[in-house]
């Protein structure tokens, strides 16, 4: 009785104090909205004094908040700390406005071409202790200067590797997803291409993307269309490209995830894409659902993934598609594609077999496996192989590997 008794007074103070924590948190966010406005209007009048003493006095109140509420404004902290060491540096006051810069980039802020473009900042250009800021802020923020720096692959023959392996479309849980939807005439009547594409514009309509969501539980195109269907809800980029892998292997061409991950290994923003693979051009190519995004070069070619790659690298044009978009509502430009795609392109993944339910967990299902392509010499993996909780991971640096062209099934 008397644990029962301490357990739910456990339950009512964890309660009140997640309310409390809550109300805190939404207090603040107003309060910080309300000095967001005030502020601007200073700065828009000029008037950096007044706009640095608001600035502040969010800072002061920021630092009363309690540590797991501050996680919750870090972002915002870095981006009016930025704000404010602009305002110093117009007002003439250098050494402030270094000290601010630290501050934001301790906080996270990381936007190399808004820093080295900064007209606000023109009085610190020539200050060593600016330009060492903004090299680190580089080093950190500039994915096409970090990609253009992760080393050459070395494609030394790995015979231990996994090979790669591609379900047959006769497979029963295929046809029954062909048959379901229509895929035959989804796919259409036309080229190999022409089929690739309709295919993926069907995947970026069928469901809706939404980054926040969690994974359902069974991780295959009918269960994932299902699910959205009946809770009126969106699936990240990764159940995405489920179920355009699904919808590939099922009109009979061999097909994978490939999930794109970033250096920082505390960036937890990857993106996942597909590729198929093109028996006409003899090579992968690369298919978005989740932006309806596929990449050709100025002459019309399609590309894969270490073309777009090598491309960004060496600064080469990249094309994307017109009508490449988020959710039908927000067109993708290149400018922001290419960006984010140039942070997500500095090592890969992809998982050695691709079948139905491929990632959905089950109790005695084998252990997943993937390999994990790395440029240069950088690595996650610290041995050739990492294996725990389902999972078994290999490591190569050779894309020849990675991109083997699929065997017959």
């Amino acid at each position: 009785m008397k644990k029962t008794l301490l357990f739910c007074l456990l339950f009512i103070i964890a309660n009140c104090v997640h309310a409390q924590q809550s109300k805190e948190a939404a207090d603040f966010n107003s309060y910080s909205n309300a000095m967001d406005s005030t502020y601007r209007v200073f700065s828009k009048a000029k008037d950096f004094p007044k706009a640095i003493q608001v600035i502040s006095e969010w800072q002061s109140r920021y630092e009363q908040l309690s540590p797991q509420l501050k996680k919750n404004f870090t972002g915002y902290k870095a981006g009016i700390t930025y704000n404010m060491a602009c305002y110093y540096a117009l007002s003439g006051q250098k050494a402030k406005a270094i000290e601010c810069l630290n501050i934001a980039f301790v906080a996270g802020f990381s936007d190399y071409g808004t820093i080295s473009s900064d007209s606000d900042l023109a009085s610190l250009h020539s200050d060593d202790t600016f330009k060492s800021l903004v090299l680190q802020i580089r080093e950190k923020g500039d994915y096409g200067y970090i990609l253009q720096k992760s080393g050459a692959y070395s494609n030394q023959p790995n015979n231990t590797l996994p090979a790669f392996s591609y379900q047959n479309s006769a497979a029963p849980e295929l046809a029954a997803f062909r048959a379901k939807f229509n895929l035959d005439s989804v796919s259409g009547n036309g080229d190999e291409i022409s089929k690739f594409k309709n295919l993926l514009f069907w995947a970026h309509n069928i469901v809706r993307h939404d980054g926040n969501s969690n994974n359902p539980l069974n991780r295959n195109a009918i269960d994932l269309i299902a699910v959205c269907k009946k809770d009126n809800r969106g699936v990240n980029c990764r159940m995405m490209a489920t179920i355009l892998k699904d919808a590939y292997q099922a009109e009979g061409f061999e097909a994978r995830l490939v999930t794109c991950l970033p250096k920082d290994t505390a960036d937890f923003d990857c993106h996942v894409i597909n590729v198929v693979w093109s028996k006409t051009l003899n090579k992968w190519i690369w298919m978005d659902p989740t932006f309806n995004a596929y990449l050709r070069d100025e002459k019309g070619n399609y590309l894969n993934i270490e073309e777009v790659r090598e491309r960004l690298i060496n600064g080469s044009p990249v094309v994307l598609n017109d009508d490449a978009n988020w959710n039908n509502l927000n067109k993708e430009t290149k400018e922001m594609y290419f960006n984010y795609m140039s942070k997500n392109l500095y090592w890969l993944q992809c998982p050695v077999k691709s079948e139905w339910d491929l990632e959905t967990r089950k109790d005695g299902k084998p252990a997943i496996v993937y390999v994990d392509l790395f440029p240069g010499g950088f690595s996650t993996i610290h041995q050739p192989l990492r294996s725990g909780k389902g999972i078994t991971e290999y490591a190569t640096n050779s894309p020849d590997y990675f991109w083997q062209k699929p065997s017959k099934n």
